[in-house]
């Protein structure tokens, strides 16, 4: 039974019913890369997060609690991509309650993402150029409050996708989550998302513009360990700049399904990219995901060699009496 439904930003779309050749030669392969690439994005994530969990230092620090959030919701949208699989392997358009609530965690979860990432570089402006402030500003206190203010957002944008007010759904022929015109407010909620994504675009330019700008003027040295995060969060940014400039400039054939199929990997990249990352800038995080399979000393052990080397060398260059 073909099915025509309205969306936002799109116009009327049929969800076809595919021959054995289109099904067999197209939607089962696109399905396999989806599960394998969607199931090894979600064990590195956990294992990412097992280190932020778990190591002493990184608990404490704002950016490492932030990115531990942004990892949380980016393994959200992995396990629902994941679950897209079924949808295109049944070949069929899935609009109960159920799938329903699915597109409402999808949508919520990506946009607190952003506004996640928009805070991380915030807090690398902060802890670099205004270093006095960034304490009062990243206490536990404000850590907190911050981390009220994102469930309690998420659950704003969940609600009004389950409610119907706004609806996101599988767009089965597009292989990607989009917006029922017919309810009220599927626009309102599609631009507060594309706005999201370009203001998490515009403001870390406009942060590494600063920080870099900062650090050339003032010749300042950064720490290794602020280094190595600066480093980090930019390329994070790099990647997300990337991919808006993909989404919204680039010749992709939007008309073909292999052109929909690849916009889709875009946003699985997208959400899995940051503990690509994360292991190969970060040596201690990298350490610590290594040594959750019994390979090298682990991030714990890192640590304490640290300090050990720490100490030993004020003792050998503290004055001898």
């Amino acid at each position: 039974m073909n099915i025509t439904l309205d969306f936002v930003g799109i116009g009327e779309i049929d969800f076809p019913v595919y021959t054995d050749e289109e099904y067999y030669g197209r939607e089962v392969p696109y399905a396999i890369f989806i599960a394998v690439y969607t199931t090894l994005a979600i064990i590195l994530q956990i294992l990412v997060i097992r280190v932020f969990t778990t190591e002493r230092e990184m608990k404490k620090l704002p950016a490492f609690q932030i990115m531990l959030m942004i990892s949380i919701f980016d393994t959200i949208q992995l396990f629902i991509h994941l679950y897209a699989v079924f949808y295109i392997l049944s070949s069929e358009p899935h609009f109960a309650m159920w799938d329903f609530i699915i597109g409402a965690v999808m949508n919520a979860s990506w946009v607190v993402m952003l506004l996640l990432s928009i805070l991380l570089n915030f807090n690398r402006v902060f802890s670099i150029v205004f270093h006095f402030q960034a304490n009062a500003i990243f206490s536990k206190t404000m850590m907190k409050v911050y981390l009220f203010i994102t469930c309690l957002l998420w659950c704003f944008l969940a609600s009004l996708n389950i409610s119907g007010l706004s609806r996101m759904v599988y767009l089965l022929p597009a292989y990607t989550w989009h917006y029922l015109a017919e309810n009220p407010l599927s626009e309102i909620v599609r631009t507060g998302s594309a706005d999201a994504s370009l203001i998490d675009v515009v403001f870390s330019l406009i942060s590494h513009i600063i920080i870099f700008s900062w650090i050339y003027l003032k010749a300042a040295i950064l720490s290794k360990k602020e280094l190595i995060l600066t480093i980090q969060v930019l390329c994070i940014s790099i990647f997300h700049v990337i991919g808006y400039v993909t989404w919204e400039y680039l010749p992709i054939p939007w008309e073909l399904p292999i052109g929909v199929f690849l916009g889709h990997v875009v946003w699985m990249v997208w959400n899995s990219i940051n503990p690509i990352l994360y292991i190969l800038i970060n040596p201690r995080i990298r350490m610590g995901v290594l040594g959750q399979f019994g390979i090298g000393p682990g991030v714990q052990n890192i640590t304490q060699v640290s300090a050990i080397r720490s100490t030993v060398s004020a003792i050998q260059n503290s004055p001898r009496v």
